[in-house]
């Protein structure tokens, strides 16, 4: 049970109404969470909007999905096992991630998630970022960098107000 109330659209005021309406937020409780504090939700979603631009979407996807992994966190982990899939992300891909298996993934997708867990667990690697440098401009890995750290900064948030899955937890596999 979170620690906050869960809040829909109703239980917001008027000006914040459209952050649940024009967006697909669904049931999803890290936003009926975080709509506790109306105005930095607005916040916090522009800002994973234009972050979520740093990458292609697959690729993205790679990064969450890494930082998830690496962080241990279930409800990062189980949205984004679902937006993977849907970005193209493999079931394979899926399980190589889960078990830190770079070699099974190609090399900029090895790239990614590398990078993705050294960032996220404080331990950022000089080869790691070289490898990442190999792939993208600087201006891109930086962006990486800035997606891991808003994620490992949404886990902790979801860990504070104690937030599960709206469904049974997918697994670490698939």
């Amino acid at each position: 049970m979170a620690r906050v109330p869960l809040l829909e659209a109703a239980d917001l005021p008027e000006e914040y109404r459209y952050l649940f309406t024009e967006n697909d937020v669904g049931d999803a409780h890290i936003f009926r969470a975080m709509a506790n504090a109306p105005e930095l939700m607005q916040w916090y979603m522009r800002y994973s909007t234009r972050l979520w631009d740093v990458l292609p979407e697959r690729e993205r996807e790679f990064v969450i999905l890494a930082t998830a992994r690496a962080l241990e966190h279930a409800y990062e982990w189980h949205q984004h096992v679902r937006l993977g899939r849907e970005a193209g992300v493999t079931d394979a891909e899926i399980t190589a991630i889960t078990d830190d298996d770079l070699a099974a993934l190609d090399d900029r997708d090895g790239a990614l998630v590398a990078y993705a867990r050294g960032v996220a667990l404080g331990d950022p690697r000089d080869a790691d970022h070289d490898r990442l440098r190999a792939h993208y401009d600087v201006g891109t890995v930086v962006g990486v960098a800035m997606l891991v750290s808003h994620y490992v900064a949404t886990a902790r948030t979801l860990d504070a107000v104690d937030v599960e899955p709206e469904t049974a937890f997918v697994g670490w596999t698939p």
